[in-house]
């Protein structure tokens, strides 16, 4: 039992250090400080949330649908325990680094499978808790507040996620087992995964523009109550134990409840004990596919590189990189997708459809102003893309990210310009192409001259460059080479969010700025302005990346 109480404790400190790590060696104040900085940073970001929740309830209750909020309740609050489950399953219950040192602990396979399953429920009980406790209060401020409702209720949230969480568990394991037979596992889960992903993000969009389309208010909330209503009917539906749920939260009958209960730990239970049984074959499978190496001899090896430049052999290097780190290629090849995504909805929408659906602004306007401002939006949309380009860094962390097996890019007969632009090459090339689409798109379709196609592509690359370039170079000045998992350096490092909230704070500054430029000068400014400071920014950038590769000496930190 103390085995397994020292694993449960070591999974949850992980759990939370993973939201802010710090370099091995590190001063005991230092890590205290950015732990208590993460909470901070945590809990704000859970109270928005729930606020957020809370405010979808109330609009339930306005168009007389209290009844479903239970029911919607447990959509959201199993969705993200099932979220989180699914990334997390990959690295906590199988495919682990040091696989071979837990299993040689003097510990039972099924403690050691009971302590990282519990932390995967655990983290989805407190995000069912975030959004599910604000969508509780409202209902029972509105319903009657019977002892047994409440009770009830209040045990649903860590019950809700059980079964949910353990069915994700499942399908984690299924996709692993079908990926790691194929020889491009990596790329295959990557592109499913970002479809998936693409998927969710444009049904959003199409279920908020569709609301927008009706004439009135009214009629907005009748859509939006249609859906929530359509939303619990299809969970009780589809999904008997939450009917069970509901049924007692509603009316405060204990027996389904009970059965609700019986049959989340059930569930979960079944999900342990299949899971310690078939922990050794995953994992040693994915061991030896991991340790799977081509076999090459010196003369197949010189055919192969035959033809090929240092430079070229780097960069299809960091192009391996991205797509054999999963959470690298999920962090940094979303921001092209969505460059696409946004060309084609504009180009499919129409300027037009976007300002009088009322998504915008949510007001009706003449088609005088119509006219008026679809000429200043098109001027901003390059601005949209600085937002996107700065959502794909790759080049950001790639120092980094050689780890302990930087030194061999530091015994390379090339100079340092050569690494660092094959880093750079292969991060601004597919950015500079993918602008080059969206533009094409656009202008195609005919919802951007030229001149504005012209914008996209300097000014998205222009401010891209100059960030990438700088968070190339703090990267460079202090890399991170001690990290234990990628997702240390590739989502929470300093040159990541470089770029990432310089990114926005351009895109949004930037935006504003052109739009009261605009305002002032007329809309012929702030195109000169767009182009003008794409064309600084490419400049800067350039004399920022010939700084780093004079001044900077590799791996050697």
């Amino acid at each position: 039992m103390n085995g397994f109480a020292l694993l449960c404790r070591v999974q949850v400190l992980a759990l939370v250090n993973s939201l802010a790590p710090e370099r091995q060696g590190s001063k005991r104040r230092s890590r205290t400080a950015r732990l208590a900085l993460a909470g901070v940073v945590a809990i704000a970001l859970g109270a928005l949330m729930a606020a957020y929740v809370a405010l979808m309830g109330m609009g339930l209750v306005a168009m007389g649908l209290t009844e479903v909020i239970p029911a919607f309740a447990l959509v959201v609050g199993s969705l993200a325990g099932i979220v989180f489950a699914f990334m997390k399953a990959r690295g906590t219950l199988f495919g682990l680094a040091d696989w071979d040192h837990v299993m040689s602990l003097p510990i039972s396979r099924r403690a050691v499978v009971a302590s990282r399953l519990g932390t995967v429920f655990l983290a989805a009980i407190v995000l069912s808790a975030v959004f599910m406790t604000p969508l509780f209060v409202v209902y029972f401020l509105h319903a009657p507040a019977n002892p047994e409702p409440v009770i009830f209720a209040v045990l649903s949230i860590p019950l809700a996620p059980l079964a949910p969480v353990s069915a994700s568990v499942f399908a984690a394991f299924g996709v692993t087992m079908l990926t790691v037979r194929f020889r491009h596992a990596n790329l295959a889960y990557i592109v499913l995964a970002l479809a998936f992903f693409t998927l969710i993000f444009v049904g959003a969009y199409a279920l908020s523009f569709s609301a927008g389309t009706a004439s009135d208010p009214a009629a907005k909330l009748a859509a939006f109550g249609s859906v929530a209503s359509a939303m619990g009917a299809g969970l009780t539906a589809l999904y008997p134990p939450a009917a069970w749920a509901c049924e007692g939260i509603i009316s405060g009958s204990a027996l389904p409840f009970v059965v609700f209960a019986a049959f989340s730990f059930g569930v979960a239970l079944a999900c342990l004990e299949i899971m310690q049984r078939l922990y050794l074959p995953i994992n040693g499978l994915l061991a030896s596919k991991g340790g799977a190496r081509d076999r090459y001899t010196a003369e197949r090896l010189r055919e192969r590189r035959s033809g090929t430049s240092p430079f070229r052999a780097m960069m299809n290097k960091e192009f391996r990189t991205l797509i054999g780190i999963p959470s690298y290629a999920f962090n940094c090849l979303f921001g092209y997708i969505l460059m696409v995504v946004v060309a084609v909805a504009l180009s499919a929408m129409g300027m037009r459809e976007l300002l009088t659906s009322g998504v915008v602004d949510g007001v009706e306007i003449t088609d005088e102003a119509v006219r008026a401002y679809a000429s200043r939006l098109v001027v901003l949309i390059p601005w949209v893309y600085v937002f996107c380009t700065c959502m794909c860094p790759s080049a950001a962390c790639s120092i980094s990210l050689e780890g302990r097996s930087a030194w061999l890019m530091s015994t390379v007969p090339v100079p340092p310009r050569t690494v660092l632009g094959a880093k750079l090459a292969a991060n601004a090339l597919p950015a500079a192409i993918t602008l080059a689409i969206s533009a094409i798109v656009l202008v195609v379709s005919g919802e951007a001259g030229a001149l504005q196609g012209l914008e996209i592509v300097v000014l998205g690359f222009g401010v891209f460059y100059l960030l990438i370039t700088i968070a190339l170079s703090v990267d460079a000045a202090s890399p991170n080479f001690a990290w234990n998992t990628p997702n240390e350096v590739v989502k929470r490092s300093m040159p990541i969010m470089v770029t990432v909230f310089g990114g926005m704070a351009a895109a949004f500054g930037g935006g504003f700025a052109c739009w009261m430029l605009m305002d002032t000068l007329g809309a012929a400014a702030g195109d000169a302005l767009n182009l003008g400071l794409g064309v600084a920014c490419a400049a800067a950038g350039h004399l920022v990346f010939r700084r780093l590769c004079h001044r900077t000496a590799l791996f050697t930190r």
